[in-house]
């Protein structure tokens, strides 16, 4: 979430600012905060520091034009991305270069011009709000649940028919060859069933913890209609593999959260 943005010159003169919170900052406490991280940042480390965590789950992005004498300061939520938020904002500065370079004198400056510059660089990269994300991952899961388990359980008849399990086997069979098969059973069974829903529920999700309720509440319902289906075996499968299944559905579920803090930054 991109919660306020300062543009300034090498100067530490502020140009243009724009708060998209309710609660306003004092710009010019914020302003002389931001000089004496880039003076002494440059002095002690011949840089300057770009990421800085303000508490309260905000932190600051520092971001150089690297021909430019202009700087930019984002306040934004620590959840963000940095490279996706870095990427925002250059794109923001280079707009605001093309247009005013080179005096930067802020009485040219335009704010409706600026803002409309800002939400176009935002545009694409906003989630939705949590409610029509939580809304939106159970309509798609809903909606591929069923072909999902139906794939579950021709993957499963095929592979069966494939090693022809229904065949007699000797003990010494049960433990080399029958059991791996099983093994693989119940690997294609849980990777169908929880790759795709967890994966849209990470990519959706508000935060960890609405992910997580997702996950558990579409792997309770996977098993009960498993229970009411032509074929109930098949929950004792999953239920037999819990452990591995828990630990896929989360590995699917960080890769989801992982991919979309790459994209969107949070509302």
């Amino acid at each position: 979430m991109l919660k306020s943005i300062y543009f300034l010159n090498e100067n530490g003169i502020l140009l243009y600012s724009k708060n998209f919170m309710e609660k306003k900052y004092d710009e010019d406490i914020l302003i002389g905060f931001f000089s004496s991280i880039v003076n002494f940042s440059r002095e002690a480390l011949g840089s300057i520091v770009k990421n800085i965590d303000l508490g309260e789950s905000n932190k600051l992005i520092l971001i150089p034009h690297s021909e430019e004498p202009i700087l930019v300061a984002a306040v934004v939520d620590a959840s963000d991305n940095n490279i996706l938020v870095t990427s925002i904002v250059t794109n923001t500065m280079q707009d605001f270069v093309d247009s005013y370079s080179p005096d930067y004198d802020p009485e040219t400056i335009f704010p409706d011009e600026m803002e409309s510059k800002i939400n176009n660089n935002l545009k694409g990269k906003v989630m939705h709000s949590p409610m029509i994300r939580i809304l939106l991952s159970w309509l798609i899961v809903g909606s591929i649940s069923y072909f999902l388990i139906l794939l579950s359980i021709n993957a499963t008849y095929f592979i069966y028919d494939y090693y022809n399990l229904g065949q007699f086997i000797t003990q010494e069979q049960l433990f080399t060859r029958f059991m791996p098969i099983l093994i693989l059973l119940s690997t294609v069974n849980i990777i169908i069933l929880f790759l795709p829903p967890n994966l849209i529920f990470g990519f959706l999700a508000p935060n960890w913890k609405i992910a997580l309720l997702n996950s558990f509440i579409f792997l309770g319902v996977t098993i009960t209609l498993y229970f009411y289906s032509i074929e109930p075996n098949f929950a004792y499968i999953i239920i037999g593999q819990l452990p591995l299944t828990l630990i896929f559905s989360l590995f699917f579920l960080f890769i989801g959260i992982r991919y979309s803090s790459k994209m969107f930054l949070k509302r």
